[in-house]
């Protein structure tokens, strides 16, 4: 389904006021897409039936290849083009399918990834299917032209280049027509090379008066990529003409040019997918179209594709050409297969360096989330249940009453006090482990420094025998989040209260000059004593902040819960203040009074990516009930920038009420 649009958003190109447009160009791509396949299929079939000539199989021999690889390498080299073209034409249809500037994009980019494929061209000159690819072929050479021309704004601009159209479908149409004066098979190759670079070079024309007239910074870096993409193509086109024009032995059935052509598809390999690269990239970086995070993945997986096919084809190429001279069909086959697995070795770890790459560069996500967060896995008999009797031998009625991935808790009887605690000891088969101990001494140390009824007190924290441990208050309730589990959601006057009590919490630590960095509903207990109402206390202070401090405490760069992130943290901003704890406090808000999270989606980096650029939703779209200034408080409490946040929690909660 397309990316709703809000009225604000709505452009020039939109169709969502024109549903019966819409719906003629939804239906005339769905059209072409099968025809292009259906075409390209049948045009594989026939080709897998025709045999090579003899002379191209004494060419191919020299080459020190067999008949196999040589189709393999044009198979390939086809596919390869058509996966990065056809996906991307297929994921902006999905998502913006009510933009016709984005349908025409998309039908072009179907059409010219045909266009430079081996089989595409072999199809526009085959006598059987020249007739069929010709609409194709139209598409495509005057649809890039066409992008060129009308984007990205989709309009006319000069207005004087509408007159150009028809002149302009109609020499490409001749091109293509067999019985035609100008058809392209037949005429002098520095002519019909010359046709087409002149109206390649309108389109460039136009696109470079456009970046330096472009009215935002943002266009012009459009502009500037797409650009840039376009001499892809461009230079395959010139490397495969200009040869042909200047030395005479290109022409013809010789080896010189069955060399030449096997050289010009590896070179496709490599050029060709740059164009729809650049529309990716321009898309995900520069919000064309709002379209963002799902193209990060087919530009991820575009890259890897590309990287593992290229390692996979150079080393079938060198395997075949190392097995001809070792004569041995068994080392032959242990060559392929190792190639194989090589190619598979490095999917992995590719993949992830890619997509790495990518949200740092295109989408300035600087935490690693792909890293698997450092510390070792609870061995049986490394725990701390044997120990924490003895340790706290004065407390009575010692009783362990929980246990996480970080630590154990225990219920016991202070000596002194005269109330129950709760014993807070870090697992012993982490003890070892650095980045656990700092996080574990720095909650101790951040809570002994605040006094605040709704923030966890501590009584005393240490080290004895190797076991990191803190004394604090008991809270003999539940976590919020396990509130909301059973409840499912609470209404606004049972919020505002909860909501209150943390944002003064908040207030406080903030004014301490610390920054929680990890506001969420499990971190949040709702303590029952008798005779009182329930009172809401925050917790974990694990990878509390101070303001203006720099720390290097969480080595796998995970700082927060990801559901509840603000967007300066998924940017691992220097500047982090109180204001990122206010985006938390706004997202907990929403989930609280709705029953659900604001962002959810189907991948960690998808939602990341929801945090800093997708607006925050209306709570109203699922509880209409909530008052229109309590939606508008939560959804500025989630701005993307801090500066356009409430000052402080306690600001933010008397919005909401």
């Amino acid at each position: 389904m397309p990316t709703p649009l809000t009225p604000s958003t709505l452009t020039y190109t939109s169709l969502r006021t024109k549903p019966k447009l819409r719906l003629a160009l939804q239906a005339f791509w769905a059209f072409s897409l099968m025809y292009i396949v259906g075409l390209l299929a049948a045009g594989a079939m026939a080709r897998m039936g025709i045999s090579a000539s003899d002379s191209l199989m004494r060419q191919i021999a020299q080459l020190g290849m067999n008949i196999f690889t040589y189709a393999i390498i044009e198979v390939l080299t086809d596919v390869y083009v058509l996966l990065a073209y056809l996906g991307l034409a297929v994921l902006l249809f999905m998502h913006r399918s009510d933009d016709w500037l984005a349908i025409s994009i998309s039908l072009m980019i179907m059409a010219f990834g045909m266009r430079v494929t081996g089989l595409g061209n072999n199809l526009a000159a085959s006598p059987e299917y020249q007739w069929l690819a010709l609409p194709v072929m139209v598409m495509a050479e005057a649809g890039i032209v066409l992008f060129g021309w009308l984007y990205p704004e989709g309009r006319w601009q000069p207005a004087w280049l509408r007159y150009l159209l028809a002149p302009l479908l109609l020499t490409m149409t001749l091109l293509y027509v067999p019985f035609s004066p100008l058809y392209i098979q037949k005429i002098d190759i520095w002519l019909s090379s010359g046709i087409l670079l002149a109206w390649y070079a309108s389109s460039a024309v136009v696109m470079t008066w456009r970046y330096r007239t472009a009215r935002s910074m943002n266009q012009r870096q459009q502009i500037r990529w797409v650009l840039f993409g376009m001499l892809g193509p461009l230079l395959w086109f010139l490397l495969s003409v200009l040869p042909q024009v200047f030395f005479s032995a290109l022409q013809g059935d010789t080896m010189t040019v069955t060399t030449f052509d096997m050289a010009l598809r590896v070179l496709g390999i490599i050029l060709f997918p740059v164009f729809p690269l650049s529309i990716t990239i321009a898309i995900a970086r520069y919000k064309l179209f709002d379209i963002d995070f799902l193209l990060n993945r087919a530009l991820v997986y575009g890259l890897l594709t590309a990287l593992v096919a290229g390692i996979f084809g150079v080393e079938l190429l060198l395997a075949n050409m190392v097995s001809q001279l070792l004569a041995d069909s068994q080392q032959a086959n242990l060559l392929f297969a190792a190639s194989a697995v090589l190619a598979g070795a490095v999917f992995q770890p590719t993949r992830k360096a890619l997509q790495r790459f990518v949200d740092r560069t295109f989408f300035n996500i600087k935490i690693d989330y792909l890293k698997t967060p450092v510390g070792k896995k609870f061995q049986p008999g490394s725990d701390t249940q044997t120990q924490a009797p003895l340790l706290f031998s004065s407390y009575q009625n010692l009783e362990l009453i929980g246990k996480g991935g970080m630590a154990e808790v225990y219920r016991a009887e202070h000596p002194t006090r005269n109330r129950q605690v709760a014993i807070k000891v870090l697992l012993s088969s982490l003890a070892t482990d650095e980045q656990y101990r700092k996080r574990f001494l720095r909650e101790a140390n951040t809570l002994a420094g605040l006094e605040h009824p709704h923030i966890v007190r501590i009584y005393d924290f240490g080290v004895e025998n190797d076991l990191y441990y803190m004394v604090m208050e008991y809270l003999n309730g539940v976590s919020l989040s396990a509130y909301l589990k059973e409840n499912g959601q609470v209404s606004l006057a049972e919020a505002l209260p909860i909501l209150r009590e943390v944002a003064g919490a908040l207030d406080y630590a903030h004014a301490a000059g610390l920054v929680h960095r990890d506001v969420k509903p499990s971190n949040v207990m709702l303590d029952v004593q008798p005779g009182v109402s329930p009172r809401a206390v925050l917790t974990d202070f694990g990878i509390a902040k101070l303001s203006g401090a720099h720390t290097n405490i969480t080595a796998s760069a995970v700082l927060g819960t990801f559901d509840y992130i603000a967007p300066e943290q998924i940017q691992a901003s220097a500047e982090i203040d109180g204001r990122a704890d206010l985006y938390a406090l706004g997202v907990m808000s929403y989930q609280l009074l709705t029953g659900t999270l604001p962002f959810r989606r189907p991948g960690t980096g998808a939602l990341l990516l929801a945090h800093m650029s997708a607006p925050p939703p209306d709570a109203r779209d699922l509880v209409p009930a909530l008052p229109r200034h309590t939606a508008l408080a939560i959804q500025r409490a989630m701005a993307k920038k801090p500066e356009e946040r409430f000052a402080t929690a306690s600001e933010f909660v008397l919005a909401l009420g």
